[in-house]
């Protein structure tokens, strides 16, 4: 799958535009603007609304209708400007998809232990941490995480650019698991191929929700999860 960046359509809904004077190109754009703490600041902030433009596009239209010319229009920035920190749409999605992964990742090790049953309550403290697994799966980063993965079966490159982040994530949702389900059952020797496959079924699972129109915190699964962390 290759891409003519410079042929793209917009397509799908968007928010509007950066406000006037605001914009990150053009000749009311971040270049006029002083005070920001120079070049270096100013292409930092041109960078992170281009990110942020890519993930709401991912978020709301999908891979398919996420086109450099629409992101650009989305977070009010030149085509050069773009250009020059993506120089094509898989480089860019495929940041903005690490920046997803990595807002979801830190979120789930910043999230709240308030209501956590104590960790010598095992299957309390089980219960609870598969369930909490099981709602990342119904974050919005994580439907644009698919999205970009659907579309690397077929995209060697784009797959390339992924493929070393989701290693990366998997090894800090090991981390964070570890913390969700306690000592007493991380330390166990089987736990970690236990969490490979739960992790693994969860996703698969999720994916069914795409369509089915269910409630997903009635998924029948999240018992047998729960068992096979309790089995052990």
């Amino acid at each position: 799958m290759h891409e003519n960046t410079a042929a793209e359509v917009p397509a799908g809904s968007g928010s509007s535009p950066a406000p006037a004077g605001l914009g990150l190109g053009g000749e009311h754009g971040l270049g006029d603007q002083h005070g920001l703490g120079g070049g270096q600041e100013r292409g930092r902030i041109a960078k992170d609304a281009i990110l942020a433009a890519a993930m709401d596009c991912l978020l709301e239209d999908g891979y398919a209708a996420t086109t450099t010319l629409r992101v650009q229009q989305r977070a009010g920035v030149s085509r050069g400007k773009l250009l020059h920190h993506f120089p094509s749409k898989r480089v860019l999605i495929a940041s903005a998809v690490k920046r997803l992964m990595e807002d979801r990742m830190d979120a789930a090790q910043e999230s709240d232990f308030a209501d956590a049953p104590a960790a010598d309550d095992v299957p309390s403290r089980v219960q609870w941490a598969v369930r909490r697994m099981w709602e990342t799966f119904f974050a919005e980063n994580f439907w644009a995480a698919m999205e970009t993965w659907i579309a690397a079966r077929t995209d060697p490159e784009l797959a390339g650019e992924i493929v070393d982040h989701e290693r990366r994530v998997l090894r800090r949702v090991r981390e964070t698991s570890a913390k969700s389900f306690g000592e007493a059952v991380s330390a166990a020797p089987g736990f970690p191929r236990t969490l490979d496959l739960v992790f693994t079924s969860m996703r698969g699972m999720a994916l069914t929700y795409t369509f089915s129109g269910r409630d997903h915190r009635t998924e029948p699964m999240l018992d047998t999860w729960t068992e096979a962390f309790l089995a052990r």
